[in-house]
């Protein structure tokens, strides 16, 4: 009861802000993650945990920017933040689902981008490993490239909770 509480209560929050809540989804630790946007195409995410905690307001740990391309049915994804304990957790996870269902339901024509270079092999190859689950091809300059047609993968089949 805690966390349905205190989600209410976060995404009250949230709506004082002016921003948008787009969807609410369980994480398998047992809370909800938030997914907002400030009205524009940029995600963030804001944990309430099992015990009715949450991740601080304006703390945007959890995030997408994504912007439009110009004179095109495209986006440019920017960069993805998932930081500090939230990484590997399935958040990041949650925010990719969210962006390709936003995708799917436009009817982009492709998203595109190019991969972090943060300088370790071990991350780089998480990189490549969590961005191929979603079937986004990676050259070998780092650009990626998704493209419904080609693998429009929604890795979870978790359903947005009705609040």
């Amino acid at each position: 009861m805690l966390v349905e509480e205190a989600t209410k209560a976060q995404v009250d929050a949230i709506h004082q802000d002016g921003c948008r809540v787009v969807s609410v989804v369980p994480t398998r630790q047992g809370g909800r993650l938030i997914i907002y946007t400030d009205n524009g195409l940029h995600l963030f995410g804001r944990i309430v945990h099992e015990s009715g905690g949450a991740t601080r307001r304006y703390l945007n740990d959890l995030a997408v920017y994504v912007q439009q391309k110009k004179n095109e049915n495209a986006y440019k994804l920017q960069y993805i933040r998932i930081l500090g304990d939230k990484i590997n957790q399935g958040y990041g996870t949650i925010m990719m689902n969210q962006l390709l269902r936003h995708a799917l339901e436009r009817g982009i024509d492709y998203i595109d981008g190019r991969m972090q270079d943060a300088g370790g092999e071990e991350h780089d190859r998480r990189l490549r490993h969590f961005y191929g689950k979603f079937g986004f091809q990676i050259g070998d300059d780092r650009e990626l490239v998704w493209k419904p047609a080609g693998g429009a993968v929604i890795v979870s089949q978790i359903e947005p909770l009705k609040l």
